[in-house]
């Protein structure tokens, strides 16, 4: 045993080698540990006097109200090597819940499990449980389908947007909920025309489905008291742990687990793979299970003991901490194995280094089928961070030094695309003049090779590979694709009205994605011109105007069709699938005048329905003619007909773009 006195504790001595030698915990027991017949309670803090644990016969003391039995047990727990306290309780306890009592310097606080797997309402108390109880039947069986991995694009979805709508033909019991995803015949009114939800996702044709934050979150009452709550759910407080405002009882630890499970097999059913969105930099507040189990330790801070606030959330985790980093491996290998996850986005990855991320993926690698296990994040910070030690970021201008199986979202295709996310004017690619375009045609061609050989930038961004980069225009953050060209073409004058204008630079932007290498990206409704009515941050707006709305689905069923098309017509194109650091150079460019961007796309040793094909963008309002390659060529889309192969036209020597297009053929003769 290592005795405190050995080391004066303080977030000054968290760094310093002893420290790191005598109280890194390399067991993977932290938490509660069931077995019919005892549990065994394990907590890592090093710093405390002392440490006793609460049985409680309710999971909130709101449920227990004056029961005087609601305290079952309080117990001093025993300290043992390397800043871990421990008990062993005997006897058969699932579904009893418990908080630890930490004291630190004479001050004592009541904390959740920071490792806890289920909880009670609110997550205030953990929850001892016995997890095979939760598991759904032919769960042991459940796994993602093969063709997700080979052909991944990417459908950013809400849990609560995806049916909070009435219209979409969801239960009111299951209405932005996880059993929403279960019910896989809903249609638009029940009036048993157009899919809606899983039924409608299985029509679209897309292969993973990224949920914004799952885990539970502080920013919505678990009670149901307050109505009409929303929140996107970036607050973390349980990373281990359903939030339970999806379930439909969060009062039940039980609940919440097997529902989410059921939520996955759906999807899995569905033949669609699904990625949490984790938030590992920041928690919902200071007042965390990280903060009252080993204050300051887990978080970065400066030298006067002010708290980072890089993420903009008013305080930083630190994952270059051996202790932290050991978490965050854990909880994502832990969301894995437990939940069948099929891949993480980590939010402001910027904030962590790349250290963390190679070893999380490493560990995820192990895992039977891990590799096929997808990772990715956003490689930037909402404002400066401070690091506890040396260690290199996890930011674009270091990509190279992260696993070329980890990628990062591509912001410079974003904003090429269709001007700066923070501009509400700005314009891109698509939705640009003559000169704005042109201006843009350099990072579009980096766009289509991923920015990876040929398109690599070392001003911008040099990726190993396309296996490095999600290629995307929107996401739940700022404003949906529609809104931003709403804004910035017609001055924000009327969201709902329908522009055929920019509904064709709605698809070219579309088509930009699904014709370029890399992992393609979109969020949800921008199929069908999402609109938010011009709000850039709806994260805790109401439901109302986040919700995916059903009817506008119906009316621009033409735009999904467009998306439809171009997902499947990316499975048979090509190179463009490819994740290798050569796939760049099998892009060969056409030389064009202005803006216009054409390449050919050829793999002889290509498995995919053509050897050989060709794309062309024209961003102008008007015609253009180009000059084909050499050759007979079979008109796939002119980005505003999709054409089956059977049945198009052949090309040669020369072609008409329509205005704000994407056009792609495939050579007749291969």
């Amino acid at each position: 045993m290592i005795e405190r006195s050995n080391i004066k504790m303080s977030r000054h001595n968290f760094d310093t080698k002893d420290f790191i030698d005598n109280y890194t915990y390399e067991g993977s027991d932290l938490g509660a540990n069931y077995a019919n017949d005892k549990t065994v309670f394990k907590v890592w803090a090093p710093t405390a006097e002392n440490v006793e644990i609460c049985l409680y016969k309710y999971g909130s003391e709101e449920e227990a109200g004056d029961k005087e039995e609601d305290l079952l047990r309080k117990i001093l727990m025993n300290k043992e090597s390397r800043g871990v306290w421990t008990w062993e309780e005997a006897g058969d306890i699932e579904g009893i819940y418990y908080t630890f009592l930490v004291t630190v310097d004479g001050i004592t606080r009541e904390t959740a499990d920071p490792y806890s797997k289920a909880c009670g309402v609110n997550g205030k108390r953990s929850m001892v449980i016995d997890l095979g109880k939760t598991n759904p039947s032919g769960w042991d069986k459940d796994e993602m389908n093969d063709e997700c991995a080979k052909h991944p694009v990417i459908y950013e979805l809400h849990i609560g947007d995806f049916s909070n709508d009435p219209y979409s033909g969801i239960s009111d019991e299951y209405r932005g909920k996880y059993l929403a995803f279960t019910d896989s015949s809903s249609t638009a009114g029940n009036e048993g025309k157009f899919p809606t939800c899983i039924n409608y996702l299985k029509s679209l044709g897309i292969t993973y489905v990224h949920l914004l934050p799952t885990f539970d979150y502080g920013s919505v009452d678990e009670t149901g008291k307050i109505k009409n709550q929303f929140n996107w759910g970036y607050d973390p407080v349980n990373y281990n742990v359903p939030e339970g405002s999806y379930s439909t009882n969060a009062k039940d630890g039980h609940v919440r687990v097997n529902e989410f499970k059921q939520m996955v097999m759906a999807l899995h059913n569905a033949g669609i793979g699904v990625i949490m969105d984790v938030v590992y930099n920041h928690t919902f507040n200071m007042d965390s299970v990280f903060q009252k189990t080993v204050p300051d330790y887990y978080y970065r801070c400066s030298e006067d003991g002010v708290a980072s606030n890089g993420s903009g959330c008013g305080n930083d985790t630190a994952s270059e901490r051996e202790m932290y980093r050991r978490y965050m491996i854990d909880s994502v290998c832990y969301w894995a194995k437990e939940y069948h996850i099929d891949g993480f986005r980590f939010d402001l990855m910027g904030l962590h280094d790349t250290q963390t991320m190679n070893e999380i993926r490493e560990s995820l690698d192990k895992l039977n089928n891990g590799k096929r296990i997808l990772m990715y994040g956003e490689p930037w910070a909402a404002a400066e961070t401070t690091w506890m030690r040396d260690v290199t970021p996890a930011i674009p201008s270091n990509v190279r030094s992260l696993d070329p199986r980890i990628a990062i979202f591509c912001d410079r295709a974003r904003d090429g695309i269709k001007g700066h996310v923070f501009e509400a004017k700005g314009r891109g690619y698509v939705n640009g003049d003559e000169k704005e375009s042109e201006e843009m045609k350099k990072k579009i061609m980096s766009c289509v090779c991923a920015w990876s050989g040929q398109g690599a930038d070392e001003n911008e961004i040099s990726a190993i590979a396309p296996s490095q980069i999600i290629n995307y225009v929107s996401a739940h953050d700022d404003w949906t694709l529609w809104d931003k060209l709403v804004t910035s073409v017609k001055d924000g004058e009327d969201f709902g009205r329908k522009y055929s204008d920019l509904l064709q630079m709605n698809k070219m932007a579309a088509g930009i994605i699904m014709t370029s290498l890399g992992t393609p990206f979109f969020q949800a409704g921008e199929e069908f011109a999402r609109t938010k009515n011009g709000c850039d941050n709806s994260y805790n707006s109401s439901p109302e105007l986040n919700q995916l709305d059903w009817k506008r689905a119906m009316e621009y069923e033409s735009l999904i069709d467009y998306y439809k098309y171009m997902i499947k017509l990316r499975k048979s194109l090509p190179v463009i699938e490819r994740t290798d650091e050569a796939a760049a150079e099998c892009i060969h460019f056409i030389e064009t005048e202005d803006a216009v961007i054409g390449f050919v796309l050829e793999d002889d040793n290509s498995d995919k329905a053509w050897k050989k094909a060709v794309v062309y963008y024209n961003p102008y309002e008007k015609d253009v003619e180009v000059k084909l390659p050499e050759g007979r060529w079979s008109l796939l889309t002119d980005g505003y007909n999709c054409f089956e192969p059977e049945k198009s036209d052949i090309l040669e020597k020369e072609i008409v773009l329509k205005p704000r297009s994407v056009t792609v053929l495939y050579d007749d003769e291969k």
